[in-house]
């Protein structure tokens, strides 16, 4: 990697210097009084899990922002940019469809007044389908954590200049590994030497354990504030000063020819496979969105997002407008993307100018990969230059960083790596909290230990987070690269999903339902993602769903999804209902508003002196959509009008900077 001379004489470890580490260890030391704070003021579960519900809705937004948003977004956003150019945006762009029903969903959420979303499946259905959610859960929860330390991993490696890959060449500890072989469709099990990055990932992994074990949902939530102002931070730091780089903001649109398909927001099958990338296709991007609409109710942490502020226009507020300021941040990422394949691959890179051999060799390699005689290339060699593609989109923003920044002023290296860490680690400590509320409350208290004192219950859920992190670092070390992580990140959560929008809305959707749905798609999912040969072989005529040798992401979505909704129906046509006095009163509590400082005996309850019962749109028997208030049409509404100018911005952007 290249370096200038004011860079080297500053270096004091690991690459960075005395500044940068003053940055964070300011930030390290802010974050963990805040942990102890709060542990004073953690006396009960719902403290724990849900912050007391006291928060308005400016920490309610952060924490919606925060929570949802991890480093791993940002780089998949740079990563998937530098593959498919402005296409990469829909790597987070997805969610953006999705974003409107927010505003629908989180009263709903809120209403159901309950400490995790496995009670949302015990009031709604029975026992049984709280102890699959809250399994289902917890594996959600370790997989968003893996997401997002292994991103976050990878760019702190970068920031380090790879110090940190001498450090492991040199400590040479071994790890047990297992891979997923396509040719023998199996797994193969194996040792490796622990990584650079891995360092980096136990030591964000210390940190956020130790404040999120501490002060619980309320800890999450006050840091997701100061972390959210950093993240916004994190976001914009880099892009003013990466396109002076290349000549200043007006200066990239006429450099659109150093990669194919860079401006186009749609990548044309053409140019997707010019860069060796599954076509980005107008279908593909519905499928990304019905697939996180799908999910994105039952990710472990939005009943928290929703359920921990005043009433339910914190929550409807917080949820909204905080993922609507992620999105803007989303743009930020993209033109960082954008403007780095101007750079690192134009004639002025700094890897052509280096007089490092390496440096020299990487822009070969990087600029061969989109030359069109790299298809002529033996395939080994061309294997090769996938790989140092890959390997360098992973690493791209921390790799940009580390060659402006220091450059500008001291200390900047390290606030954009306490921001990068605020990211990953306001993801991590609610999804931990939330998971480990998920194992306490529905399973060790249910099956295990019922009559515990509320001390002992707040050390298990403590020690619950623990290994649900403890498993997140083992799944981690199986991710191949930045987009693969999100794209399991994406899918996990819709298979159940499935059963929450049918259960707020259809009385007929069973018990029975849940499970077949559930496991249907779950298995639909792993058919198609590892034994994609045997349907294609069976099934020639579905040969336009598959792309080198497997099928499409955005085929097997809509496989899986359709999988899911079709045995449950059917089987909730052919299976007992739930009893109608269960049912009638899941209704009764979400069709209930919540009253301000309303306090209710237990989860999914109504208090003693409940607000009106909302009226139904339809005057359906099975169908519950409750009719829709002025605040409600009108937040909806304009939630819309923000993803229209979103959009606006996007192209506007495009075709002038």
């Amino acid at each position: 990697m290249t370096t200038t001379p004011l860079l080297a004489a500053e270096k004091f470890w690991l690459g960075l210097s005395w500044v940068d580490w003053a940055v964070l260890v300011a930030y390290f030391v802010v974050v963990l009084a805040i942990g102890l704070w709060s542990l004073k003021r953690v006396k009960d579960m719902a403290d724990f899990f849900m912050g007391g519900r006291r928060f308005g809705k400016i920490f309610m937004m952060f924490f919606a922002f925060g929570a949802g948003t991890s480093s791993e977004q940002a780089i998949s956003v740079v990563a998937g940019t530098w593959r498919v150019g402005l296409a990469g945006i829909w790597w987070q762009f997805l969610w953006l469809w999705a974003t409107p029903f927010y505003w629908i969903v989180a009263p709903v959420m809120r209403r159901m007044r309950a400490l995790t979303t496995a009670d949302f499946f015990e009031a709604r259905y029975n026992t049984g389908t709280a102890t699959l959610y809250s399994l289902y859960g917890m594996i959600m929860a370790i997989v968003f954590i893996a997401g997002g330390l292994y991103s976050s991993g990878k760019m702190i490696n970068a920031l380090t200049d790879g110090e940190l890959e001498v450090v492991a060449a040199n400590l040479d500890i071994q790890l047990p590994s297992a891979h997923w072989d396509q040719e023998a469709n199996s797994f193969v099990f194996g040792v490796r030497q622990m990584e650079g990055y891995e360092f980096a990932i136990l030591a964000m992994t210390v940190l956020f354990v130790t404040y999120g074990m501490a002060g619980g949902l309320g800890a999450a939530i006050i840091t997701d504030f100061i972390q959210g102002v950093l993240t916004i931070t994190f976001s914009f730091l880099l892009l003013p000063f990466v396109f002076d780089k290349i000549g200043g903001f007006g200066a990239l649109h006429s450099q659109g020819d150093v990669k194919p398909g860079m401006f186009e927001l749609v990548a044309s099958a053409d140019v997707a496979r010019a860069l060796g990338r599954e076509p980005i296709t107008a279908f593909y991007i519905v499928m990304l969105s019905v697939t996180a609409l799908a999910g994105i109710v039952v990710q472990p942490h939005i009943m928290g997002v929703c359920g921990a502020g005043k009433t339910e226009f914190e929550g409807r507020f917080g949820f909204t407008v905080g993922n609507f300021l992620k999105r803007f941040c989303t743009v930020a990422w993209t033109f960082t993307g954008l403007a780095c394949i101007a750079w690192y691959m134009g004639d002025a890179s700094p890897l052509r100018t280096s007089d490092d051999p390496a440096d020299q060799a990487l822009y070969e390699s990087l600029t061969m990969r989109t030359d069109p005689a790299f298809d002529e290339l033996p395939g080994d060699e061309k294997d090769r230059i996938d790989a140092e593609d890959k390997a360098f989109a992973d690493e791209l923003f921390g790799r940009a960083a580390y060659d402006i920044l220091p450059t500008i002023m001291p200390g900047l290296v390290g606030l954009l790596m306490a921001s990068l860490l605020a990211a990953v680690m306001s993801t991590g400590d609610a999804q931990m909290v939330v998971g480990s509320g998920l194992f306490t409350e529905n399973i060790y208290k249910r099956f295990l230990w019922r009559n515990g004192s509320a001390r002992h219950y707040l050390w298990v859920g403590r020690i619950a987070g623990l290994m649900i992190v403890a498993l997140a670092l083992v799944l981690q070390s199986t991710f191949t690269d930045v987009i693969d992580a999100l794209k399991v990140i994406i899918k996990t959560p819709a298979a159940i999903g499935i059963s929450l929008w049918f259960g707020i809305v259809w009385r007929r959707w069973t018990t029975a339902a849940v499970w077949t749905s559930t496991l249907a798609a779950a298995a639909a999912w792993a058919f198609v993602a590892y034994f994609p040969d045997l349907l294609q072989k069976n099934l020639p005529m579905l040969d336009f769903m598959f792309y080198d040798g497997r099928m499409g992401d955005a085929w097997q979505m809509a496989f899986y999804l359709f999988t899911g909704v079709i045995v449950g129906i059917v089987t909730s046509l052919v299976t007992p209902r739930v009893s109608k006095e269960k049912l009638d009163h899941f209704f009764t509590l979400i069709h209930t508003p919540v009253k301000p400082g309303e306090e209710v005996p237990g989860p999914c309850t109504l208090p003693e002196d409940p607000a009106p019962k909302g009226e139904k749109l339809f005057n359906l028997e099975d169908i519950e959509i409750p009719k829709p208030t002025w605040v409600g049409m009108l937040g909806f509404i304009g939630a819309w009008i923000c993803v229209g100018l979103i959009i606006w911005l996007t192209y506007y952007l495009a075709a002038h900077l």
